[in-house]
C-alpha cells in the first residue's frame, strides 16, 4: 500500500457498508479519498470519526447521484478542481430491484445499469 501514499482516490456508493469500510481503510493507508454518493450527511459522520480523523490520509464527501449525468460530471469537474488528478477509482456503487426477466420491469433494469455499471460514464 506505501505505493498509494498520497494518492487520490474515488469511492462510490461510500455512505454505508462495503463503500464506508473501503473509504476508511483507504485513509488509514495514507490516501485522500473522495467518498462520494446520495446520502453526503453519512460520509461526513465517517468523516468525524477518531479513527479517520487521526489517520494519514483524508476523506472528503461530495454529493453524487450516479443516475444523474450532470451531478457526475460537476463530481470529476470538482475532484480535478481540488486535486488535479484521480489515481484510483473504486466503483462500489449498486443497487438491485426485484425485477424479474421474465415478468420485471426494464425502468427497474436501466436502473440498476445506470448505478452500477454506467455511473462513471457520463
Amino acid at each position: 500500500m506505501e505505493r498509494w501514499y498520497g494518492k487520490v482516490a474515488l469511492v462510490t456508493g461510500a455512505s454505508a457498508g462495503i463503500g464506508a469500510g473501503i473509504c476508511r481503510t483507504l485513509v488509514q493507508h495514507g490516501m485522500v479519498v473522495v467518498g462520494c454518493a446520495r446520502s453526503v450527511d453519512k460520509i461526513r459522520a465517517i468523516c468525524e470519526e477518531d479513527a479517520v480523523k487521526t489517520s494519514p490520509g483524508k476523506l472528503v464527501a461530495i454529493k453524487c447521484d450516479l443516475t444523474q449525468e450532470s451531478e457526475i460530471v460537476s463530481m470529476f469537474d470538482e475532484i480535478l478542481r481540488t486535486f488535479g488528478r484521480l489515481d484510483l477509482c473504486v466503483n462500489n456503487a449498486g443497487l438491485g430491484h426485484d425485477s424479474p426477466l421474465l415478468t420485471g420491469n426494464t425502468s427497474d433494469w436501466r436502473n440498476m445499469l445506470d448505478v452500477s455499471a454506467l455511473g462513471f460514464f457520463p
